[in-house]
């Protein structure tokens, strides 16, 4: 079997959006509240950085071969009560009409949930750098919102978890914590 060549970075993925929606933590007796951020924080406002994790076809999940629907379901069941451990990011970030800094509004909004599918193999991508194919990956997602959970179904079947986060709730060190509970 030929190796699979490499999609250049100047061409683009395809990438279809099958499902997008929001994902609220599901302790309905955690109190809204509002939280200031530091002045360390505000050094990187509104910064959005990814943690990608990628996941070949042939890899078990708990049992089952690899199905990507299994993964989908695993997050829809186990991602509200991960938000529980973590609730401002199910949060957004507002500007305060007076003071004209960010603050998180933690009020249970909804982390992002995206699944979606990607018109190439795994192998394909560029992993030289994140300004080859792998940074296109990553689908936008709206500036106020703190975690996007990205989950990527790519032709060979393999697949990826993308975490999209806001660095102003929290920075690298808190978005692994937030994988390693996972």
């Amino acid at each position: 079997m030929a190796p699979e060549a490499a999609v250049p970075a100047g061409e683009d993925l395809t990438i279809r959006v099958v499902s997008r929606r929001l994902v609220k933590a599901s302790d309905a007796t955690i109190q809204p509240h509002v939280a200031t951020v530091s002045n360390l924080d505000l050094y990187f406002n509104n910064y959005q950085a990814s943690m990608v994790c990628l996941y070949p076809s042939n890899l078990p999940v708990a049992g089952v071969a690899g199905s990507f629907d299994a993964v989908v379901a695993a997050f829809e069941a186990g991602l509200p009560s991960l938000l529980n451990h973590f609730y401002p990011l199910a949060g957004r970030i507002v500007v305060d009409p007076v003071s004209r800094l960010p603050e998180l509004h933690c009020h249970n909004q909804g982390a992002e949930l995206v699944v979606g599918e990607v018109d190439a193999a795994l192998g394909s991508l560029d992993f030289a750098g994140m300004d080859g194919s792998l940074r296109r990956i990553l689908l936008p997602y709206p500036d106020d919102v703190m975690l996007s959970v990205q989950l990527l179904r790519f032709a060979c079947g393999g697949f990826s978890v993308v975490w999209g986060n806001n660095h102003l709730p929290n920075d690298g060190h808190g978005i692994s914590m937030v994988v390693r509970m996972w």
